[in-house]
């Protein structure tokens, strides 16, 4: 099987929907000799931030010296992207990153999945889906053949650990088929795929509460009340130790569109290059959850979390693409994510004259997301994001006229960017906010590099 031929096996078996639940993902790992028993994980559910805390927490353990797998979708760049392998440099300069000096150079090298391992990996999963239909067993989802292609890949690169990242929810997502992880870590919980998960946000905490194993340390981003009693719940119910982290213990020194400086508790000057308050608390998180590893066997010295934090990318959230003019794309598609977005444009685009370029998916509160966000913009830009999820541009742009938002309906990226750079001209302080779906933000950084490069 060559690469090709994977990625349309992965495409054919989405017709297969998604049906939570462990029985396929259990029997398929089985039949590919449970890959997934022979390494250790990081769990890490949530509603928003499960990437970027991943992110810190992959980048502390490979800073650690530590073979490091990690797993998360969706993709947005490039499909390879969900499946890397982070490994780091015994020493660099960044080790003084402790006592305030930096570096360009990052410890640590990040490795995608490559297409012939991908291929490889999936011609077993397909033998083994073929064998599993034979037998009158239930086809495994696209998400659970993806789970189990990290966890065939994992096992080959001889990982020492994997900081696995849920699809949706936790209790019935395919990660969960794991057992006892080293940690597991809640990030953000707010309402969101609540076809699936519940009309409220008990019920929705209660799903991603499902990753908390017997006995095992658990980390959690500072919650709402409503959640965070779901999550001490479940703790208790599990004799699961559970430390929230502490956002009364940060001090942000500086914050601009280079880095942000900040303490907290006895780390004291960390460094993040990530943009955005919230990515403090997030760096916070992960800390509390190095913290906890490194009391439950895996040891972590500080200058790897202070290297881990400091190194750590993850494009797509509040990323700057271009600076003249300053163009910034975002991941923001539900309330939650939205309201971080609008401090997020009170922090660094303030002064600017802000054109927003937004698509939506018609199953995400759309509504709420413009409540939060219109306001700020001079222009909505509204286009249809691929495939049959997207919000049609213009049902996007008549709910932003309804909340007072001058708003175009540009159908498409190419559109929307070349209007904007004829509106604006050179002139004045403006800036571009693209941000909705992940689905376009690809779309948008080609289009950027072809009409600013």
């Amino acid at each position: 099987m060559n690469y090709k031929e994977a990625l349309d096996f992965l495409e054919d078996i989405k017709k297969v929907g998604s049906k939570p639940g462990l029985t396929a993902i259990g029997q398929l790992l089985e039949e590919l000799g449970s890959p997934q028993k022979e390494m250790a994980f990081v769990h890490v559910a949530g509603t928003n931030a499960k990437g970027s805390v991943s992110a810190y927490i992959a980048s502390i353990l490979a800073c650690a010296s530590y073979v490091t797998g990690r797993f998360s979708s969706p993709a947005v760049f490039v499909y390879e992207e969900m499946i890397q392998v982070l490994t780091g440099e015994p020493e660099s300069s960044l080790d003084k990153a402790a006592s305030g000096e930096s570096s360009a150079h990052s410890p640590i090298h990040i490795s995608p999945i490559e297409k012939e391992e991908l291929a490889s990996c999936i011609e077993v999963i397909k033998a083994a889906c073929i064998k599993m239909a034979e037998e009158g067993k239930e086809h495994p989802t696209a998400f659970e053949v993806e789970t189990a292609m990290a966890f065939l890949y994992f096992r080959r690169k001889n990982c020492d650990i994997v900081v696995l990242e849920v699809g949706m929810g936790g209790r019935l997502d395919a990660t969960n088929i794991i057992e006892a992880p080293k940690c597991a870590v809640l990030t953000s919980i707010s309402m969101d795929h609540w076809e699936y998960l519940g009309n409220t946000l008990k019920e929705i905490a209660w799903h991603k509460a499902g990753i908390i194993k017997p006995g095992i340390p658990v980390v959690s981003y500072k919650q709402e009340e409503e959640a965070e009693k779901v999550i001490k719940e479940v703790a208790e119910e599990k004799k699961a130790a559970l430390t929230t982290a502490d956002f009364s213990d940060i001090t942000i020194h500086k914050m601009d569109m280079d880095e942000t400086l900040f303490d907290y508790g006895a780390f004291k000057n960390l460094k993040i290059k990530l943009l955005g308050k919230h990515q403090v608390y997030n760096a916070a998180t992960a800390i509390t959850a190095a913290e906890a590893l490194n009391n439950n066997g895996i040891p972590i010295d500080t200058k790897d979390i202070y290297r881990g934090l400091q190194c750590t990318e993850w494009e797509g959230r509040f990323q700057r693409i271009s600076s003249n003019p300053l163009i910034i794309i975002d991941g923001a598609h539900n309330e939650g994510a939205a309201g971080v977005l609008a401090e997020n444009i009170r922090i660094y685009l303030k002064n600017k004259t802000l054109y927003f370029v937004m698509g939506m998916f018609k199953d995400k509160d759309y509504e709420a997301v413009l409540r939060l966000t219109a306001e700020y913009a001079e222009e909505i830009y509204c286009i249809t994001p691929p495939g049959p999820r997207g919000l049609p541009s213009s049902q996007l742009a008549e709910a932003a006229a309804r909340q007072g938002a001058k708003a175009v309906d540009a159908v498409n990226v190419r559109q929307a960017l070349s209007r904007i750079k004829e509106k604006a001209g050179e002139a004045g302080e403006y800036a571009i906010l693209a941000f909705g779906s992940l689905s376009i933000l690809k779309e948008i950084k080609e289009e950027v590099n072809c009409l600013y490069q």
